[in-house]
């Protein structure tokens, strides 16, 4: 028996694989919206190091929750969801496949197959922690974390300082831990409810990878994000201790623009954190269920991702 609902496409992968040229080149032979899976990508005004495509692209090929979000304001997961949820039932009342682009693993999940209903941000306790790290650093941190949330902290990378806080906060908030959280009701499933197919990039290699995220940082500079980000702490309403602030890429050029590190020493940090980020992104993926992973090259996924849709339509 034949599925004729539309299919939900995902297009997942680690920075720096050609996600977005992908789904573009997609978009050209599917009727579909793209709807991007980005935590820094919502924010307007950062757009040279959140890697969004250029206007004369994003005029002839839309990108939803794409720059819609003030960058002083927080974003969270569960109201990506709703974000997400009410554009995906948009392009299916429009005849159109939702094309979910990006690489925020956490979206992807939550949104695929629901969210713990953790407690809401209390900035108290947030500053408490900040204050914690910048006197003790964040690896003593992770070592507190992992003393009451075991199962996170081996989750969590120990230079994940956004991830450490936020555990740490549901713990003193709650007095229940993160993994306790998770194991609670998640709500909705899309993945039981859509006829989800889902791909990833998969980089050539893991030196290739590592190259060209160097050269796609180091492109980034060129085109001026430093520049980027002083406009936008020129805003009346901006400060480093807001969120975006504290995305890859713009952590390193705040902490240059402070006068904490030289101009190298800023492009070897954030190099170095964009890896770490990959290899999360990458840690993630390997673990994903009923995942189809096609390689760097565009018309050879292309062809792959056409036949699976086909094979399951």
């Amino acid at each position: 028996m034949t599925d004729e609902r539309l299919p939900l496409v995902t297009i997942m992968g680690p920075t720096g694989v050609g996600k977005t040229d992908l789904a573009i080149s997609l978009a050209k032979l599917v009727s579909s919206e793209i709807i991007s899976v980005d935590s820094v990508q919502v924010y307007k005004g950062m757009d040279i190091g959140s890697g969004k495509a250029s206007k004369d692209i994003l005029d002839k090929y839309p990108h939803k929750l794409v720059s819609f979000i003030d960058p002083w304001k927080s974003y969270s997961t569960a109201l990506f969801i709703l974000d997400a949820t009410r554009e995906i039932n948009l392009c299916e009342r429009s005849n159109k496949v939702p094309l979910l682009v990006g690489g925020t693993m956490l979206y992807f999940r939550s949104l695929l197959s629901g969210i713990s209903r953790m407690p809401e941000a209390n900035q108290e306790v947030r500053n408490e922690i900040s204050d914690q790290a910048e006197k003790y650093g964040w690896g003593f941190l992770h070592k507190e974390l992992s003393k009451v949330d075991p199962e996170s902290a081996q989750r969590i990378h120990p230079n994940d300082s956004q991830r450490i806080q936020r555990a740490l906060e549901v713990y003193r908030v709650s007095s229940k831990t993160m993994t306790e959280w998770r194991k609670r009701d998640k709500g909705s499933d899309l993945v039981k409810t859509k006829r989800v197919i889902q791909f990833a990039v998969e980089p050539k290699s893991r030196e290739s990878l590592r190259e060209d995220i160097k050269t796609r940082f180091l492109l980034m500079l060129e085109r001026g994000l430093v520049k980027e980000v002083e406009k936008l702490l020129d805003l009346k309403q901006m400060d480093l201790t807001k969120s975006s602030m504290k995305s890859v890429g713009y952590r390193q050029i705040c902490d240059y623009l402070e006068g904490k590190s030289t101009y190298e020493e800023m492009t070897v940090k954030a190099v170095n954190a964009t890896r770490q980020l990959a290899k999360r992104q990458m840690t993630w993926l390997r673990k994903w269920k009923n995942l189809h992973w096609v390689n760097q090259d565009t018309e050879g996924a292309l062809e792959l991702i056409q036949e699976k849709l086909r094979l399951t339509s």
